[in-house]
């Protein structure tokens, strides 16, 4: 993996900044220069460390060890990190270092981000928020309805306000428009769509799109659960988080566990089985995700592979399962790959993605 230099240059380290204006991929996670190291750098035998303070200091160091500039970076960039990190994710912007979920919500853009006023709903006076597809760009949105779940999982409520071509909308707006818009997801691809709806609805929520039919959480559900995941994006981990959370959602309401539901609980665990037969020995998982064995000298892919797993899992799994020997190995192993990737500009969604399993698995582990 080719190292590079930072975006932008700093006074404190006037020695970097004719590397500043070093070209840089739009896809790259570059290197910020903190103020000072940060606190918990990774032991020199990791090894030694409980897994829950490994994880800790990973976090800690990949958080101030690398920045984004909306003046630099698209959105593609940015949302990954916000998906890592929430409402702490810091980024540069015209108004200055502020986070970048705060930003956003106050009406600021960048490359990827600029959502419109979107549809105006019978019986009131609101409006819908929409954000255009950008697929295949690494710029702006891949996904139908990427960024709407990023937003969900930072823990932001259905009434929080997001400013939209200077008019105050909410974040249950951008769900409506979402929900109207289902009938145009011509890829299939719910899984997005699923994890604003486990955060903001029941799950027995039901509503009429666009087309005039009527369309349900299970429904979507459905179409996830019957996809192969083996030609699916990022080897079906996003379809299966998408799953995991409708899952975690009925169980949490105490609802039954019957129908597509069972199914889908069956599928996750079939699928977390499949993960550790085909784990690799040194506790990365496969290189071909859940579908059968593979192994790399890649770091980068390495890392792209083994944090989408353990994304998922971290999601799907309980307790005790995410404290089992296999899953601790992967744990420590993708934090021993994030040390060894420290000076390197890596590809935001590989790098945010594995940091955000590393976090869902943080919380769901702690005590």
């Amino acid at each position: 993996m080719k190292k590079t230099s930072p975006p932008r240059s700093f006074d404190r380290r006037t020695a970097l900044s004719a590397l500043a204006a070093s070209a840089l991929v739009t896809t790259g996670c570059p290197l910020s220069i903190p103020e000072s190291l940060p606190d918990g750098e990774p032991a020199a035998d990791a090894s030694s460390l409980p897994v829950a303070d490994l994880v800790a200091q990973t976090l800690e160091a990949e958080k101030q060890g690398r920045g984004l500039s909306t003046m630099v970076n698209g959105a593609w960039q940015i949302f990954h990190g916000i998906l890592a990190y929430g409402n702490e994710f810091q980024i540069d912007t015209p108004r200055g270092r502020q986070s970048a979920l705060e930003y956003f919500r106050a009406g600021g853009t960048c490359d990827g981000f600029r959502p419109m006023i979107g549809d105006a709903f019978e019986g009131d006076d609101r409006y819908g928020v929409r954000v255009d597809l950008e697929p295949s760009t690494k710029v702006g949105q891949g996904h139908r309805d990427q960024w709407l779940a990023v937003v969900a999982q930072t823990g932001l409520p259905v009434d929080a306000t997001w400013v939209v071509e200077e008019r105050t909308l909410t974040i249950d707006d951008w769900m409506r428009q979402a929900e109207w818009d289902v009938p145009l997801n011509y890829e299939a691809e719910f899984s997005w769509t699923l994890i604003p709806l486990s955060y903001y609805r029941t799950t027995d929520h039901r509503w009429t799109a666009r087309d005039g039919n009527t369309y349900s959480t299970e429904l979507l559900l459905q179409s996830e659960v019957e996809h192969d995941l083996s030609i699916s994006v990022c080897g079906g981990t996003h379809r299966l988080i998408g799953i995991a959370t409708a899952l975690r959602n009925r169980m949490a309401e105490g609802s039954p566990i019957t129908g597509v539901w069972a199914a889908a609980k069956e599928h996750l665990e079939a699928t977390i089985e499949l993960a550790r037969v085909n784990q690799n020995p040194d506790g990365t998982y496969s290189t071909s995700y859940m579908h059968r064995t593979g192994w790399c000298n890649d770091l980068g892919e390495t890392l792209g592979t083994t944090g989408h797993v353990l994304e998922f899992i971290a999601t799907a799994g309980d307790r005790d399962l995410l404290q089992s020997d296999w899953v601790v190995r992967s744990v420590r192993k993708l934090c021993d790959v994030l040390h060894q990737c420290r000076d390197v500009d890596l590809e935001c969604g590989v790098l945010y993605h594995a940091l955000h399993g590393l976090v869902v698995y943080q919380q769901q582990t702690a005590t």
